[in-house]
């Protein structure tokens, strides 16, 4: 999983807040029912640094998600709050766990249910059946099933990347993992995780057929009411990127609307695309605040157009099969005060072909 261009991009936020537009006091609609997903993988397993935090990060997360006026909510309540319009309280943040790591299980579980805060663990099947070192097997998750706090969500039977496979394997590797939650934890799964955050339109649609309530991606961004539920954002975290700043940082995101997104779908037929994408009406004058980046290259420019259309200009092709990028917009929230700068933040998580 290559995360390593948000170092670069979290740094660069220093310099934004420097020379970047002054922010814009405002709230959108959109702020109403948004929260912060964060997906987590492996806990204290050090021969991982790509997909694990540190015990210590993990503790820093908990002590700011106590001390910072957080409200820690679980996952069915926000997708609930989304589906409805419900408002959400500011500052709503949920946790979640990838690949069901008895990692996870040993270093971070106690210390969350210690603290009565809800998490979502998301399961694939075949790891859990075959009682493989370093996952959690079923005994354990029933145990975590038991308790009100916590909620068993669904990769598919194989933690493995499906992205650009055909609709008959998406298919089977989905009712293969029902199957097997339905006979293991005697209920259907309501919530499912794409491996690595990969999908594209057809992988999308397949999921949304299968019964589920929503679908959650790892690219960066902020959930909200109107937001496709099949393709909910979250902020991935791992310790290259797990410092209390950037956490602090992405904890306090707020939505960056868009509409129109070209590509339409994540999964790319060229690995150097054309981007593009509107902001919602409240935010077209805002414009020359925006700022993207993009994984593996230097900052795409941004061609400005009317009516709060952007394209991008990446300067060089996505490489090793995906591509990331990101656009934040600087803003104060007026009940917090001038010297409160938050971030409106939109990631797409792109899976390309080799590079041409």
């Amino acid at each position: 999983m290559r995360y390593e261009f948000l170092s670069v991009l979290s740094a660069a936020f220093g310099l934004l807040l420097a020379v970047s537009p002054a922010a814009k006091a405002q709230t959108i609609l959109e702020d109403r029912s948004a929260a912060v997903i964060l997906a987590y993988h492996r806990v204290g397993e050090d021969l991982y640094p790509d997909t694990n935090l540190r015990t210590e990060q993990f503790e820093a997360h908990l002590a700011e998600l106590e001390n910072g006026g957080y409200q820690v909510r679980s996952l069915p309540s926000v997708v609930q709050a989304l589906q409805t319009g419900k408002a959400l309280p500011p500052r709503t943040v949920v946790l979640t766990f990838d690949g069901a790591h008895q990692s996870a299980m040993d270093n971070a579980f106690p210390l969350l249910l210690a603290h009565n805060i809800p998490f979502t663990v998301f399961v694939a099947t075949d790891q859990a059946d075959g009682a493989l070192p370093g996952y959690m097997d079923w005994a354990s998750l029933r145990k975590l099933a038991r308790n009100d706090l916590v909620t068993i969500g669904l990769h598919p039977a194989s933690y493995t990347r499906l992205a650009g496979r055909e609709e008959s394997v998406l298919r089977q590797e989905i009712n293969k993992a029902r199957a097997r939650f339905r006979e293991a934890l005697g209920k259907e799964p309501a919530f499912f995780a794409y491996p690595f955050g990969e999908f594209g339109a057809r992988y999308r649609a397949v999921v949304a057929q299968q019964g589920f309530t929503a679908a959650f991606g790892q690219q960066s961004g902020v959930a909200y009411a109107g937001h496709d539920l099949f393709s909910l954002p979250r902020f991935p975290v791992t310790e290259s990127y797990g410092g209390a700043e950037r956490f602090r940082l992405i904890a306090n995101a707020l939505p960056l609307p868009v509409t129109d997104p070209q590509p339409a779908d994540p999964l790319l037929a060229t690995a150097r695309p054309v981007i593009a994408f509107t902001l919602a009406e409240s935010l077209a004058g805002q414009v020359p605040a925006l700022s993207c980046f993009a994984s593996g290259q230097a900052r795409p420019a941004i061609a400005k157009e009317e009516a709060g259309r952007v394209t991008l200009a990446l300067t060089a092709p996505f490489e090793d099969g995906r591509g990331r990028v990101n656009c934040t917009l600087p803003v104060v929230v007026p009940e917090e005060g001038d010297n409160q700068r938050r971030w409106r933040w939109m990631g797409v998580l792109f899976t390309v072909p080799d590079s041409e």
